[in-house]
């Protein structure tokens, strides 16, 4: 049940729902909880343009009104988790960024462009259960501009997102469009579309490439 929420001057549920959810943060801290992220840093990570004293305060309201429970760790860390009533909500979430992506959603403008944002949503997409059984490296080449590298350090247990070399042997190569890559990720195109029209390559085993789209739990247009 909604705690410490103000009704607003109207008797409608509506209006309680914007009250408890309608800002510009707290959906979105829902979205990365949603994607498996519980710890600060890692929710601070997936929120570009948010500072850790406005994200703290999010997080403690969101506690306060019910949508999280604050725990800590066998290490003594703090973990934030979902109530009934926030996960309640992960229909609302993808729902919204269904319509969006309808209505008001276009290709990244160049500021929007960011490679530690790109390697953070896969490692939020990776399916565990899915993974190989062993360590497996996959190097992304992002053209389209200055080419950068990034890495994905996949294992069953733990999926790291690297910009400095990981140390370890390249398994797959990405190399795609920056641009395209970031359509991808944010479900507006697909991989065997970006492939057709030359932006994406996959090189390397071929039993590694051929299950690589496997792996993640991709957004798709129209899902």
């Amino acid at each position: 049940m909604w705690r410490s929420v103000r009704q607003g001057i109207e008797y409608c549920p509506v209006t309680a729902g914007v009250e408890a959810v309608g800002d510009r943060w707290t959906l979105l801290v829902l979205r990365e909880l949603l994607l498996g992220s519980h710890r600060f840093n890692d929710i601070h990570r997936g929120l570009p343009g948010i500072s850790r004293t406005l994200l703290s305060a999010r997080l403690r309201r969101m506690t306060d009104i019910g949508l999280l429970t604050r725990t800590v760790d066998e290490s003594g860390r703090p973990r934030y988790l979902l109530t009934p009533a926030g996960t309640a909500l992960e229909p609302l979430v993808w729902q919204l960024g269904d319509w969006a992506r309808r209505w008001f959603f276009g290709d990244p403008d160049t500021e929007q462009l960011d490679p530690g944002w790109l390697l953070w949503r896969l490692r939020q997409f990776a399916i565990h259960d899915a993974l190989p059984t062993g360590r497996v490296v996959v190097e992304f080449v992002l053209t389209g501009g200055q080419t950068e590298r990034a890495w994905l350090v996949l294992a069953p247990n733990d999926v790291s997102a690297c910009r400095k070399h990981p140390g370890h042997d390249t398994d797959i190569w990405v190399t795609a469009d920056q641009r395209e890559l970031h359509r991808i990720v944010a479900g507006t195109s697909t991989l065997v579309t970006a492939t057709r029209q030359g932006l994406l390559r996959l090189d390397g085993e071929p039993r590694l490439v051929a299950a690589f789209p496997t792996w993640f739990a991709w957004r798709t247009p129209g899902s």
